[in-house]
């Protein structure tokens, strides 16, 4: 995407100001959390701030507090959701090494990331916001991945692809469609990762 185009989608997505207390970012967390494990229960469109508010013991005015809208704060569970799988105990060690990153693709350690990616798709069809926040977080993904399959001949259409098998195997578990067995299915998307180098 070119600089133009990533400028004019990301203007319509303003993120959430940090909190301001240690309260705030406790409860803001809370949100996220329960956010996060409603979205991925019900499903996104199925799931209201009041929803979200009574499982937090909340009102709705203390959600809007911390985020303007639904769609705000799905970007956030997912922008949550990757930081706290980057930052996770040997995560940055298996990015780096081919034989154990393609792992990352379909192993269960990234189901619910994958699962969340089918809501936010589908709702940023029709929500300008999410669809801006979404590309902007594509995009933060997209550099990691450049950056970690540098080596590869064109680590642009890499990245973009390493994001086209994840999205897609994501759809397919939303579906509850059966993987291949994992032996399989990890020598074809080991075969694609090198074929990209």
């Amino acid at each position: 995407m070119n600089n133009s185009v990533a400028t004019a989608t990301h203007r319509g997505f303003v993120p959430p100001p940090p909190p301001k207390t240690a309260k705030a970012a406790g409860t803001r967390r809370l949100l996220l959390d329960i956010a996060a494990d409603l979205f991925l229960d019900r499903g996104f469109d199925a799931v209201s701030i009041q929803d979200i508010a009574s499982a937090a013991k909340l009102t709705k005015g203390a959600v809007y507090g911390h985020f303007n809208s639904k769609g705000q704060l799905l970007v956030e569970v997912m922008r949550w959701k990757l930081a706290e799988r980057d930052h996770s105990p040997g995560f940055a060690e298996r990015v780096s090494d081919p034989e154990r990153g393609v792992e990352l693709l379909y192993d269960e350690s990234g189901r619910d990331i994958r699962l969340l990616e089918v809501d936010v798709a589908a709702a940023a069809r029709h929500d300008p916001e999410v669809a801006a926040g979404w590309a902007l977080l594509i995009e933060e993904r997209n550099a990691r991945i450049r950056a970690s399959m540098e080596h590869a001949t064109d680590p642009d259409t890499a990245a973009w692809l390493v994001g086209v098998l994840t999205a897609g195997i994501g759809a397919k578990e939303s579906s509850g469609l059966p993987q291949p067995s994992a032996e399989r299915l990890h020598a074809a998307m080991l075969a694609v990762i090198r074929a990209l180098a």
